[in-house]
């Protein structure tokens, strides 16, 4: 077989259902994937291809697979890349390449891709041999999946998918580039933390996206409810804990400083799991009051992962283990030394506006409508501005759902391809990407992929024709702002151009009608709804 035949092969062996791409002349590799069981996802963008990929990643507990031609195909998948690194999401990504001979500076369309991608991915390499195709393919896999997750990209040059090989060996291993074991808990450091815990009058918990992705949401549980810990999550962790739990406190944000700083200056210890600095949350923000400790549990060791906790312990491994083990020492009868509803409910108090029912709305009102119309197995990916504080600050997760941000990149453009990701990972739940006009229109010719791959989703568009949180940061230093203002085409008639259902709404009523026809009708919806966050998060 040829190289194009055996990549396909491999992809397959990776149990690899669905490729998010766009196609260029390496037609060898084309003609092996028509036979195959693969599905390949057409995009109109390969930025989109990237983001979809990082989010079928997150969800469906395998890497998400992108591909594009070489040149300028490769570079334009750089952004969805980058995020899908900071953001700790498995994506395996390919790129076809001039062949091997033409490798060099001047050569038409040739872009050194393994060194472009090198300081945004995990890993990113050349292969230059078909009979490697597997087993660095069966590597990258690997590398993408191990802690933390992220993106690798391979570069697949014409004349190596085109050759023949003879000598090859599906899932074949590179020892030379053996992954590290993790090994389980030392049962010392799980003594200590457990009488830390036990000591402690006032513990913190900090949790970030690692039980999500490690799918440790109901050991998280267990062992906050055996230690009574009031829990705050950051945006990746959103969910990780119920937010309707009475020890869990929310999002952490600087907007309720003043209430955080109160939490803190009284607590003795903090613990965190899965701190990932990339998320923005300083440890500055939780050194100051009383002397505490400081306890880290994450999958990686402490230097792998920045080394700016400077933690009285860390504890690297299985998290599922962990969890457990800390749960099983765990005292009885304990009980929360916080009101925690109290602290909750003043933390939200920046997110409290006057209620605007009718056009503008508040985004309160459109998180409010959401919370009430949403199935508990929905779907929401979330893009970047003050949209995304509305979701991850004001909007509460219930059951089953899940809610994906682009928060280590904040990348504007993420929730449409998105929402299309998730609905290959998430077949039959409802999937609902809530935007600003800025990020919406960003990736609007994905709509038009949506419709012709059959991938329903509902996109709700918060329009203040305005990049609002720019506008806002300049007004607050400045006192005026500068290339912000935004003209938007009529909604509804582009979501018609393209072939989808679009409506603009006037009142929460009409949002809650519109959304309750849209999620279960199996078509695509563009929902435009004017806002105005005049008043709110100040």
């Amino acid at each position: 077989m040829n190289g194009a035949t055996l990549l396909v092969e491999s992809l397959q062996q990776e149990k690899v259902p669905v490729i998010f791409g766009l196609p260029g002349d390496e037609v060898a590799f084309f003609e092996a994937l028509r036979g195959s069981s693969i599905r390949f996802i057409t995009v109109r963008h390969e930025q989109a291809a990237a983001f979809m990929a990082d989010a079928y990643g997150r969800l469906a507990g395998r890497p998400g697979v992108c591909f594009s031609t070489l040149g300028p195909g490769a570079t334009n998948l750089a952004t969805g890349l980058a995020n899908a690194l900071l953001d700790r999401s498995p994506v395996v990504a390919l790129s076809d390449q001039v062949s091997t001979d033409q490798m060099r500076l001047g050569v038409h369309q040739y872009v050194d891709l393994a060194a472009f991608f090198q300081p945004i991915t995990k890993w990113s390499a050349v292969i230059r041999d078909p009979e490697l195709i597997s087993p660095t393919l069966h590597y990258a896999f690997q590398v993408a999946r191990a802690e933390r997750p992220g993106p690798v990209h391979l570069s697949l040059p014409a004349n190596v998918l085109e050759r023949e090989c003879f000598l090859f060996n599906l899932k074949a291993a590179l020892p030379e580039r053996a992954l590290p074991l993790r090994p389980g808990p030392d049962p010392r450091a799980l003594q200590q933390i457990a009488a830390w815990l036990q000591e402690a009058l006032a513990p913190v918990l900090l949790v970030g996206n690692l039980p999500l992705r490690a799918g440790a949401a109901a050991s998280l549980r267990r062992f906050v409810e055996a230690y009574q810990i009031p829990t705050l999550t950051t945006y990746m962790g959103k969910g990780a804990l119920p937010e309707d739990h009475p020890l869990c406190l929310g999002v952490i944000s600087r907007h309720a400083r003043g209430e955080l700083m109160k939490l803190f200056a009284v607590c003795d210890l903090i613990m965190t799991i899965g701190y990932d600095e990339v998320e923005g949350v300083k440890p500055a923000l939780w050194t100051v009051g009383n002397h505490k400790r400081l306890v880290s549990i994450d999958s990686v060791f402490e230097a792998e992962a920045g080394g700016i906790l400077k933690s009285d312990l860390h504890l690297a491994g299985d998290l599922h283990a962990i969890l457990e083990g800390l749960t099983a020492l765990a005292p009885a009868g304990r009980r929360p030394w916080l009101e925690v509803p109290a602290v909750r409910e003043a933390m939200r108090k920046p997110l409290q506006e006057p209620p605007a029912e009718s056009a503008p709305l508040s985004p309160g009102s459109v998180t409010r409508v959401l919370g009430q119309v949403l199935p508990e197995d929905a779907v929401i990916a979330v893009d970047v501005g003050l949209n995304k504080y509305a979701m991850g600050l004001g909007y509460r997760l219930r059951g089953r759902q899940r809610i994906l941000f682009s928060n280590g990149l904040s990348a504007m453009g993420f929730a449409l391809p998105a929402a299309l990701g998730a609905r290959c990972a998430c077949p039959d739940a409802p999937i609902v990407a809530v935007s600003g006009d800025g990020g919406f229109l960003m990736n609007v010719q994905e709509l038009e992929t949506s419709l012709r791959h059959r991938l329903p989703v509902v996109a709700v568009v918060l329009r203040d024709n305005a990049l609002g949180l720019i506008r806002r940061m300049q007004v607050a230093r400045f006192g005026a702002a500068v290339g912000t203002d935004l003209g938007n085409p009529d909604l509804p008639a582009l979501a018609a151009a393209f072939g989808a259902r679009g409506i603009t709404v006037e009142s929460a009523d009409e949002l809650a009608d519109v959304l309750s026809e849209a999620l279960p009708s199996g078509q695509t919806w563009v929902v435009d709804v004017p806002v105005s966050y005049e008043g709110w998060l100040q």
